[in-house]
């Protein structure tokens, strides 16, 4: 028993010897390392407020260094010509390119700078400051700066609408009509304010405008009704046309109204059918009353028509009487002269037929 004791103490001992060299050698490679780690250090770098800077002549930036504790820079700039620097206070002095260097003995930083001479914006224009839109249709209006190079330019701008039913504008300037009616658009920046008159409809005059005021009567072909198409400008019973001929219209801009029959070169309007109208808008300048007169030609009879102003039947049905011709041309007589009472401004007046067997060759308005 004693006897295996002591071979146990004598492997200890043994292993004991040889772990201590280890042990040193461990030791002694840590330190080694940690003096290496010392030695070797983090690279110091210098860290400015402003990665670069865009100036003009004159103006002032200041920069600061960090870490802040470390009192000992030094600002220097590579240009003065361009600029100047003095305790990280740059000031801008001649147009061109330069750096701003900033160092502590042992690192630097530098600081591009670009100096330009001032052009202030003295003014704007927008590529158009009126409007005729239909519902739905959208344009962006685009803007021009004075002078062109202009370089200090307000950095606040907006688009706004007067009335939001009638058009809407977003921030790049795209103008979106909504619903019939007028309103201004405008456009700001800084102090500068542009407007755009933008007016919203369904139809519009062909040929026009058709102007109503007192110095002289103001006569509108039948085949000059409103541009805008079937529904808005005009109704007809069916899409085709009876006599094939839409040149008159396609002449002055419309591409929608072939379904009317206009004979001859815009003489008059024929082959109607009862439930088809024509509509016409007017401008009144002078408003009060205003007689109104239908030249017509009827070779049977039956014939029956009312006028509308604004959607609404001003005159009830009026007959036709038969003078036994197609083309017999006469202003219309009744038994008392049909009035119509109107505002100054815009007004839609609506030829409705009630019952055909007539030819429609104009409308006149004669301030009373």
């Amino acid at each position: 028993m004693i006897a295996e004791m002591n071979k146990i103490l004598i492997r200890l001992k043994i292993r004991e010897k040889l772990l201590k060299p280890c042990l040193c050698i461990l030791l002694t490679g840590s330190l080694l390392a940690c003096d290496d780690y010392r030695r070797a250090g983090v690279e110091e770098s210098i860290y400015v407020n402003q990665s670069s800077l865009s100036m003009f002549v004159g103006g002032q930036v200041q920069l600061t260094a960090s870490p802040a504790g470390n009192a000992s820079y030094s600002w220097t700039s590579e240009d003065p010509a361009v600029a100047t620097v003095s305790n990280g206070l740059v000031e801008a002095i001649g147009e061109g390119v330069t750096n701003i260097v900033a160092g502590n003995g042992i690192a630097e930083t530098k600081v591009p700078v670009t100096v330009n001479l001032r052009i202030p914006l003295t003014g704007i224009q927008l590529s158009t400051n009126t409007l005729e839109m239909s519902p739905d249709e959208y344009t962006t209006v685009l803007i021009t700066h004075i002078p062109d190079n202009a370089n200090d330019i307000p950095a606040t701008t907006s688009w706004t609408s007067g009335n939001t039913g009638v058009a809407v504008v977003d921030a790049g300037g795209k103008i979106t009509a909504i619903a019939e009616g007028v309103t201004s658009i405008v456009y700001r920046i800084g102090d500068m304010v542009q407007t755009v008159v933008v007016d919203v409809a369904t139809s519009r005059p062909f040929k026009g405008p058709h102007t109503l005021l007192s110095a002289a009567p103001c006569v509108i072909p039948a085949a000059d009704f409103d541009l805008g198409g079937e529904g808005n400008a005009f109704h007809d019973n069916d899409s085709g046309n009876a006599i094939g001929n839409d040149n008159y219209r396609k002449s002055g801009g419309d591409t929608q109204g072939f379904p009317v029959e206009i004979e001859g070169d815009g003489t008059n309007i024929g082959y109607s059918g009862a439930g088809e109208w024509l509509l016409y808008t007017v401008e009144v300048e002078d408003a009060g009353e205003y007689v109104a007169e239908v030249s017509l030609s009827a070779a049977g009879s039956g014939g029956k028509f009312h006028l509308e102003v604004d959607g609404t039947d001003v005159t009830g049905s009026v007959d036709v009487p038969n003078n036994g011709s197609w083309s017999d041309w006469r202003w219309l007589e009744t038994a008392s002269p049909i009035t119509l009472t109107l505002s100054a401004g815009r007004h839609q007046i609506t030829f409705y037929i009630e019952n055909s067997g007539y030819n429609f060759r104009a409308l006149r308005f004669t301030k009373k």
